[in-house]
């Protein structure tokens, strides 16, 4: 079996045939916005145990929680469906570089922070996982944790998405103390096949039972695809075979996913 830690395939209907074909992958399907949930909900009905549920509101829509757009009751309907359909927190995080398209402002920083901050709770009083965006925002992001670490506020399992930080920032940071025994490590061909060179050093500092991977993709179509190409980074920068990386990728998948799977 293989795990695709992190998609949107919800974002692309017209490709859900392909999963009634494949046997072998498991899809963890991030919600962004609210109004998408719904969408990953009829997603894991219809699909069952395919289908690995994520629910969030990503920074993206900071200014819709801001303003109202997204209804002040989100946490609520949040919590309620992690309750039902099981599955993690996500996608949430921090972005201090990523514009709204509308006004090529850069999304506001301040809120993020409290947005991420609410979402790690909820995880954290759901006992469930969360995946988290980071760009360029990686202090902030240590901040953020190391004070709900201190508060008693972090989820169980921290995912860090497709890691495009620093390998010095995993050994030293993220990967080390009791913040490093709750944090997870993804990687994808979209995001980290950029800088091969870069990624094999990020792989090669994060424990072997903390590495996972996904497509980060919207079309299921591609996802196959591009889980092998991450695969393979992975087998190459750690010296696996390509069945020790995918049984070694899924041991550490299950247990990422371990009380938050609803199958």
């Amino acid at each position: 079996m293989i795990y695709d830690v992190h998609c949107h395939i919800q974002e692309t209907p017209a490709s859900y045939g392909v999963l009634e074909l494949q046997e072998n992958i498991r899809y963890c399907v991030q919600a962004t916005n609210y109004v998408d949930w719904k969408d990953v909900v009829e997603l894991k009905q219809r699909f069952g145990d395919k289908i690995i549920p994520a629910f969030g509101v990503h920074l993206w829509f900071v200014e819709k929680v801001e303003s109202g757009d997204i209804p002040s009751n989100w946490k609520d309907e949040l919590r309620r469906l992690i309750k039902e359909h099981g599955g993690i927190v996500g996608e949430c995080g921090l972005d201090k570089v990523a514009r709204n398209r509308e006004s090529n402002k850069v999304y506001p920083f301040e809120p993020q922070i409290r947005l991420l901050k609410e979402q790690l709770e909820i995880a954290c009083e759901l006992d469930v996982a969360v995946s988290l965006h980071c760009v360029r925002a990686f202090g902030t992001l240590v901040d953020v944790l190391q004070d709900g670490q201190k508060r008693g506020m972090l989820p169980p399992r921290i995912m860090l998405h497709s890691y495009s930080g620093s390998a010095d920032m995993l050994r030293q940071i993220f990967c080390k103390g009791e913040l490093g025994k709750r944090i997870y490590v993804s990687f994808s061909h979209f995001v980290n096949g950029r800088n091969v060179e870069k990624s094999r050093q990020c792989i090669q500092a994060v424990p072997e039972d903390r590495i996972l991977v996904e497509s980060d993709l919207h079309d299921v179509a591609a996802a196959g695809e591009a889980l092998a190409s991450v695969i393979e980074l992975v087998s190459q920068a750690r010296g696996w075979s390509a069945d020790e990386a995918r049984e070694r990728l899924a041991c550490n998948s299950r247990l990422f996913f371990s009380q938050s799977d609803k199958s």
